[in-house]
C-alpha cells in the first residue's frame, strides 16, 4: 500500500477507537471497514487486470493504469448489481460459463501475445500511440478482462453473495447496498496504489528492463488464457 492510502486507513481505525457514538454507530463503521477490506483482498491477489494495469503503466504512466483499472471496477459493479437484484442463477449455467471461459481465451492470448512482441521489438518503449491505443482502448480492455474472467464470478457470486446474505439478516436492503459500495471503495484505492506505483516506479528503471517487465507481463496473460482454454475443456469432459 502507498503511504496516502495507510493514512487513510490509520484515520479512520483511530477515528473510530476514538468515537464516542452509539453501539450502533460503531458497528456501522465496522462493517464498513470490512466491506473495504474485503475489496482490497479482492483486488490485491495478482490477476490479469492487476498485469494490464502494470503493462500499461509502464507502457504510458499513470491515467492508462488507473483507466484499466476503472473498466474492471465497471465490470465489478455489474457483477455486483446482477447479485443484488437476484439475477446470479444466468451464470450458473454450463453453457455460460464455457462461453465466459472461451472469450477470457481469445482475449488475453490477444493483450499477452500483443504485450510480448512489443516488449520485444520495442525495447526502448517508445510505442507508437497507435500500437498500445488510447483512455478507450485502456478501459475497454479492462471492462472485458474482468468480464470474462470467471474466477471473478468465485468471488462475486461466492463470496459477495453470501456476503450479501448475512447483511440482509442484519440491515435493511437499501443500507446492504450501501455498504456493498465499501467494496468498490477497496478495489478504487488498491487500482489507485498500482497506477501510482507503476507510474513512479518505472521512472527507476532503465528503458530495457521496462520492455522486459512488458514482454514477462505478456507472457503471464498468455498462461491465464491458456489456464481458462484448459477450464474451458473440463466443462465438457
Amino acid at each position: 500500500m502507498n503511504i496516502l492510502m495507510k493514512a487513510s486507513l490509520f484515520l479512520i481505525i483511530t477515528s473510530l477507537l476514538n468515537s464516542k457514538g452509539s453501539r450502533k454507530d460503531r458497528a456501522m463503521f465496522g462493517v464498513i471497514i470490512q466491506q473495504i477490506v474485503l475489496g482490497i483482498s479482492l483486488a490485491a491477489p495478482v490477476g490479469p487486470i492487476n498485469i494490464e494495469m502494470l503493462k500499461r503503466g509502464i507502457e504510458r504512466g499513470f491515467w492508462h493504469a488507473w483507466v484499466v483499472g476503472i473498466g474492471g471496477m465497471t465490470a465489478d459493479i455489474l457483477f455486483m448489481l446482477l447479485i443484488y437484484f437476484g439475477l446470479s442463477s444466468v451464470f450458473m449455467y454450463t453453457y455460460v460459463q464455457a462461453f465466459m471461459y472461451c472469450t477470457g481465451f481469445f482475449l488475453l492470448f490477444y493483450l499477452g501475445f500483443q504485450s510480448v512482441k512489443q516488449g520485444i521489438s520495442h525495447s526502448n518503449m517508445e510505442y507508437k500511440k497507435e500500437e498500445v491505443g488510447g483512455l478507450k482502448q485502456s478501459f475497454m480492455a479492462g471492462f472485458l478482462i474482468a468480464i470474462s474472467n470467471p474466477l471473478n464470478l468465485v468471488f462475486w457470486f461466492g463470496i459477495y453473495g453470501s456476503t450479501l446474505s448475512s447483511l440482509l439478516t442484519k440491515v435493511t436492503k437499501q443500507e446492504a447496498f450501501l455498504y456493498s459500495l465499501c467494496i468498490i471503495v477497496g478495489i478504487i484505492l488498491w487500482n489507485l496504489n498500482i497506477a501510482f506505483s507503476v507510474h513512479f516506479g518505472r521512472t527507476l528503471l532503465k528503458q530495457k528492463a521496462l520492455g522486459y517487465i512488458t514482454a514477462g507481463a505478456g507472457i503471464i496473460l498468455v498462461g491465464y488464457s491458456i489456464h481458462f482454454a484448459y477450464k474451458a475443456l473440463q466443462l465438457f469432459t
